[in-house]
């Protein structure tokens, strides 16, 4: 219990010791002053309580002019309460000045830590940033053959632009050549997407296992629904192995494209069909898009906001 109510008398604010040591002043003033049974000698050239104050002061603060001095045992035991009273307040003022002083600059500096460690993810997130920019070019260079009709890249083939509005008919020819000299043109389209595909994702992957991405939480959810949505559409095995399959006398890579190019009505995968890889495919890139333009958008703003910190 004693501890207890020493640790609690201790560990106040500063400001509520210099209230209470400016407290004691007027309090033992009234004492000195109206006190029955004290006896001391006052000057004659000011009101008693005025001297009252003037020699509370005086010994609180334990400077003692002797201009005023208490005549028996019962004043100077008052008095030099007062004298002890003010001694231990403002011995427990500046101790608390000091402790909070303390606290203040442990706090600056803890701030100061959590700012470099800041900056430091910040730049960690820079260099982890620059190899998923990479892949998002990579992964955008090869979504192109696979949403935009052959027809269309060959007549105008210096185009590099993302058919970011496609349409599921406009999938029809991913199994077509990509029309790029640096790839094998017996090698379908669809084989460099999901090569694209694979890297893009190890890369995000790599990025939030390497920076510390809390300190961006919509960051870190929005990489987590990409790797979520990557996972779920994932119909890569089958669709990569129609080329290998028959149906009567077509490729199923040919059956494929047919059905694509001749769908009509809502995107939608149905009860056991064989559309639902591509239905999967469609909003896997869509979904792929608009993560792209979201996390471009959201690692631009964290560079630009720690530039400003």
């Amino acid at each position: 219990m004693f501890k207890g109510l020493f640790t609690r008398i201790t560990s106040q604010k500063p400001h509520i010791y210099a209230i209470i040591y400016l407290l004691l002043i007027p309090i033992f003033a009234l004492l000195f002053c109206f006190l029955p049974g004290l006896e001391i000698k006052y000057t004659e050239n000011s009101p008693k309580i005025i001297q009252s104050i003037y020699f509370s002061v005086v010994t609180i603060t334990t400077l003692g002019y002797g201009d005023i001095t208490p005549q028996n045992s019962y004043a100077q035991l008052l008095a030099a309460s007062e004298a002890i009273f003010g001694v231990v307040v403002i011995g427990l003022f500046l101790n608390s000045l000091s402790h909070n002083l303390s606290l203040l600059s442990q706090e600056a500096e803890k701030r100061k830590e959590i700012h470099k460690r800041y900056k430091d993810e910040v730049l960690k997130l820079q260099g982890y940033d620059r190899l998923v920019q990479l892949n998002i070019d990579y992964y955008l260079k090869y979504t192109i053959p696979v949403t935009t009709p052959i027809s269309d890249r060959i007549s105008d083939r210096n185009s590099e632009k993302v058919n970011r509005d496609f349409s599921f008919n406009d999938m029809q020819d991913l199994f077509k050549t990509t029309l790029k000299f640096t790839d094998n043109q017996f090698k379908p389209a669809i084989n460099y997407y999901f090569k694209s595909q694979v890297e893009l994702q190890a890369s995000v992957k790599e990025l939030i296992c390497n920076v510390n991405v809390r300190y961006w939480s919509d960051l870190e959810e929005l990489c987590l629904n990409f790797l979520r949505n990557c996972k779920t559409l994932d119909f890569s095995e089958h669709i990569l192995n129609q080329p290998n399959t028959c149906l009567g006398d077509k490729k199923g890579s040919e059956f494929d494209e047919e059905m694509i190019k001749n769908h009509t009505g809502e995107v939608k995968s149905l009860k056991s069909n064989a559309i639902n890889p591509y239905v999967a495919l469609f909003y896997l890139i869509k979904g792929n898009l608009e993560f792209i333009d979201k996390y471009q958008a959201q690692v631009s703003e964290i560079v630009k906001g720690s530039e400003r910190r």
